[in-house]
């Protein structure tokens, strides 16, 4: 099963650049890894419904109610970097918009405010993305990553921004592939609208 470390020195050999030990190992090429490896591994989990970053799990409602507007907080789980899909029940009518302000009456079902999803349902199940190992990774993804982080260091590390441009591109090309190879799996799911203007 590969590693962070493993997909690291392969975005590093991809520009011919020497290997690391750990993304913390205190070298050069390590260094420029903390810097562009965090935010681009959960860029890249964020921009699709992964499978295999997919998790369910049911919150528990914080102490704390939200000031207004809601009647429940639930904190979101720490590695959760989008809620894909929400459902509740025992809603509550405790809470809505304070009195000065009458004419604010819609409520969405769920709000999502820093890292808190605001409700006035008592029981919340989501469907979200996890920042999960790498080691868990689709293969594709691991790829499309790779290579797109060796775009990043080949600007850092060699200043060879023909060569970044080129492994962008390569890396666009394989996360397409991945997205679209992830979308087949699974049973169709029905497109459902509300509105009878859409509906037609």
């Amino acid at each position: 099963m590969a590693s962070e470390t493993d997909l690291l020195n392969d975005a590093l050999g991809q520009i011919g650049s020497a290997r690391i030990t750990a993304i913390d190992d205190g070298t050069t090429n390590a260094n420029h890894c903390q810097v562009f490896w965090p935010p681009l591994r959960q860029g890249l989990i964020r921009s699709h419904h992964w499978n295999c970053a997919m998790k369910r799990i049911s919150l528990a409602a914080d102490v704390t109610a939200p000031v207004s507007e809601y009647a429940y907080a639930y904190t979101l789980p720490s590695g959760c970097l989008k809620v894909v899909d929400y459902g509740g029940g025992t809603p509550s009518s405790a809470a809505i918009w304070p009195t000065e302000y009458p004419a604010m009456r819609y409520v969405p079902r769920y709000k999502i405010e820093g890292r808190k999803l605001l409700t006035n349902d008592g029981v919340v199940y989501i469907r979200y993305l996890d920042d999960i190992d790498v080691g868990q990774w689709d293969a594709m993804l691991y790829q499309a990553g790779a290579t797109l982080l060796a775009s990043k260091l080949s600007t850092a590390i060699l200043h060879d921004h023909k060569l970044a441009l080129a492994l962008q591109q390569m890396g666009d090309h394989l996360l397409s592939l991945a997205m679209a190879v992830d979308g087949q799996e699974g049973s169709t799911e029905s497109f459902v609208v509300n509105d009878l203007i859409w509906g037609r």
